[in-house]
């Protein structure tokens, strides 16, 4: 793919499928993969003893940090999940197009996706609002990248 000179921002509800999904979409386009959550964990070594001797406001003050040179990054597929975006929106606010690959409620995963599970409605209208583009998946696997790709090129 050409350069873009931006980046492309994701979101889902789901980590582990929007995670995937982006990784798949990153190497069939040729760009480079980001998860924002792994990212802001490497940068701030352990969270859990920053928060502890140093605060939270110190912390966030780091995260916002390390996202603000996420935002900054070029030719990349970002993956957000939902809290660090809802809190973080003004950081990405520039970047264009930001996906929503919207799974059905009954996808999300009650061990690992609880909040969102309770909050489903609110959550998606949320990100429904804030993407550019919705991209309805079932799952992770190769034909859901398909239809991923086959909306990119026909609508963006």
């Amino acid at each position: 793919m050409e350069k873009l000179g931006s980046s492309i921002l994701v979101l889902c509800l789901n980590e582990r499928v929007g995670s995937n999904l982006s990784k798949g979409l990153a190497d069939n386009l040729g760009l480079h993969f980001a998860s924002a959550k792994d990212i802001v964990a490497y940068e701030l070594f352990d969270a859990n003893e920053m928060l502890e001797k140093c605060g939270k406001a110190y912390f966030k003050k780091r995260e916002k940090s390390s996202l603000k040179g996420l935002a900054g990054y070029d030719d990349t597929i970002i993956f957000l999940n939902y809290d660090l975006f809802v809190n973080n929106q003004t950081i990405f606010k520039t970047l264009h197009p930001k996906l929503y690959f919207k799974l059905p409620k009954r996808k999300l995963d009650k061990k690992t996706d609880p909040i969102s599970l309770i909050a489903f409605e609110e959550r998606d209208k949320l990100l429904q609002e804030k993407a550019d583009l919705v991209i309805e998946v079932s799952g992770d696997g190769k034909s859901a990248i398909n239809k991923i790709l086959k909306e990119l090129k026909t609508k963006l």
